[in-house]
């Protein structure tokens, strides 16, 4: 028995109360299935969006022209679409969309049996399709016909890894088959909309095997040329036990090439920060140094992403001598931070420096202080900075 939140449950009886079908439908009547509490709800129903917006008193036309209006209730919002079926698709991923009156053809446009079910809470679950066989063996498999699913939608094919990825399904054979023969058709796919989906494989709690479907389908390299490299490199490694917010960083840095590691990802399209966090991660990867000084560099220029930062670095090296080096440094309290040294831009202004010196200088000082912490004071630093200024460093 499902227990449906008041919101979604309010949505329902208001659309039946006025004569409509409605039922929940898609990934949050997969996640209650799975016992799991859902991000978001979906509702499908043979009202129109006209009779929807009258219906209730806050929404949102989000999709007007696909029959999509997000109703809002309680701050929670429920997206509410009429029953429709897919014709023509263009460019492998846009349908032109014609409404219906049959929740049968609004299910069987769906891409997979797992999100192809409808659920109302007096005529309980209606499954045409066997997700809900699927669901207890955890398969991933496409309704119908997985070539036509595919063809008409190629962005279904990463979804499709993503989703045994994200559950820890197998993917069903023909469906699989089918992924891999029409895998040329994602090259038709917008770079933001592949962006996504590999991001959301890769952050799984189980992305080792989003990995290893990725590879064993070719998707992989028809995304990222370089994706056999990748591959082959993180497949010797914990990839799974990565922070979060650094495994798309940890994936692309282990090219160990800054310049293409840029190139890669701003091919598609991600945000500067990620691109910054994998260059990094890639630079770090690549400086030759005692496992003592890598720690206190990094701890030096990050330090509150510093143990993140220390964990990556060390999956990636398959070498953990260097997080337990860092909680020894830590605890001995040998660690510092770039801005806890005792000098600033307006004491070299004092001593007169000026524009591009000042920088200069100041990073000779930090790696001064680097290797020497217990020198971080003003006297020692001006005295080093004097014998900087009069030549006797370089």
């Amino acid at each position: 028995m499902i227990q449906l939140k008041n919101e979604p449950m309010k949505v329902i009886r208001t659309l039946n109360q006025h004569g409509f079908k409605a039922y929940l439908v898609g990934g949050c009547l997969r996640d209650y299935l799975l016992s799991k509490e859902p991000k978001d709800f979906d509702i499908a129903t043979d009202a129109k969006p006209e009779d929807v917006i009258h219906l209730f008193e806050k929404t949102i036309p989000t999709g007007i022209k696909h029959g999509t209006v997000t109703v809002i209730i309680n701050g929670v919002k429920i997206e509410v679409t009429t029953f429709r079926v897919e014709k023509e698709y263009e460019n492998h991923r846009w349908p032109k969309v014609e409404f219906t009156n049959s929740l049968f053809e609004d299910l069987r446009r769906r891409d997979f049996t797992i999100n192809a079910m409808a659920y109302h809470p007096d005529e309980g679950l209606i499954d045409y399709f066997g997700g809900i066989e699927d669901l207890r063996n955890k398969i991933v498999r496409c309704v119908g016909n997985p070539h036509e699913r595919f063809f008409e939608d190629a962005l279904r094919i990463l979804r499709c890894i993503r989703f045994a990825t994200q559950l820890s399904f197998v993917i069903e054979n023909k469906t699989f088959e089918a992924l891999k023969s029409l895998k040329h058709l994602l090259k038709k796919i917008s770079k933001e909309r592949i962006n996504i989906e590999l991001s959301k494989t890769l952050e799984s709690k189980n992305s080792s095997y989003g990995l290893e479907l990725l590879y064993e389908s070719s998707v992989g390299s028809i995304i990222i040329p370089e994706y056999s490299q990748i591959y082959l490199y993180l497949s010797q490694v914990d990839f799974d036990f990565i922070p979060t917010k650094f495994k798309v960083p940890a994936f692309f840095a282990c090219l160990k090439d800054g310049i293409l590691v840029e190139k890669l990802m701003r091919d598609l399209k991600f945000e500067k920060k990620k691109i910054n966090a994998a260059v990094k991660l890639s630079n770090y990867l690549t400086i030759e140094c005692s496992h003592d000084k890598l720690v206190k560099k990094i701890f030096f220029e990050e330090e509150k992403e510093a143990e993140e930062i220390l964990t990556t670095i060390s999956i990636l090296k398959s070498d953990h001598r260097i997080l337990q080096i860092f909680n020894d440094l830590k605890r001995e309290n040998k660690l510092i931070h770039k801005k806890d040294v005792q000098l600033s831009g307006e004491d070299l202004l004092v001593l007169g420096l000026r524009g591009e010196m000042i920088g200069k200088v100041l990073n000779s000082v930090y790696e001064y202080i680097l290797e020497n912490p217990e020198k971080n004071n003003k006297d020692d630093i001006l005295n080093y900075v004097n014998l900087y200024l009069q030549g006797g460093k370089n």
